[in-house]
């Protein structure tokens, strides 16, 4: 039952991170609740096998050792779905970051200062924040 478990959330990151790959981010948004109900039921299922870790240890061991050998290549799919976080995660903040760049760009001039250094002046005020709306 655990092994079926593990075997559903893997596949909920798995679609998820291939989502995240090919720019489906309303996909990958969208496997939330699944994600969340499918990791909730191994857990659960994983917290009953810890209980029962002696006696399964003394009647079921290759039992336990494939679990071990399938959290290890879990962990690799962990591993993998992180790396997407992580990249699109530094890709949007690099996006949000150029973005005020170009926005403040024109607002400022290149001047030279008294020392012959170069400096920037405003030409306008300021520019106004960037407002990002959450529901799009």
């Amino acid at each position: 039952m655990v092994e079926e478990r593990l075997d559903a959330v893997e596949a909920v990151i798995r679609e998820e991170t291939d989502s995240l790959a090919t720019a489906r981010l309303q996909d990958a948004f969208a496997l939330h609740a699944r994600k969340t109900a499918e990791t909730n039921a191994y857990f659960t299922g994983l917290a009953a096998l810890k209980q029962n870790a002696v006696a399964l240890a003394r009647f079921q061991p290759s039992a336990l050792d494939r679990l071990k050998s399938r959290q290890g290549a879990f962990q690799s799919t962990i591993e993998a779905n992180l790396k997407m976080l992580q990249t699109l995660s530094k890709a949007s903040e690099h996006l949000i970051r150029s973005l005020a760049q170009e926005v403040e760009a024109p607002r400022q001039l290149a001047v030279y200062d008294k020392t012959g250094m170069p400096g920037y002046r405003s030409a306008k005020k300021a520019a106004a924040p960037i407002v990002i709306s959450r529901k799009s």
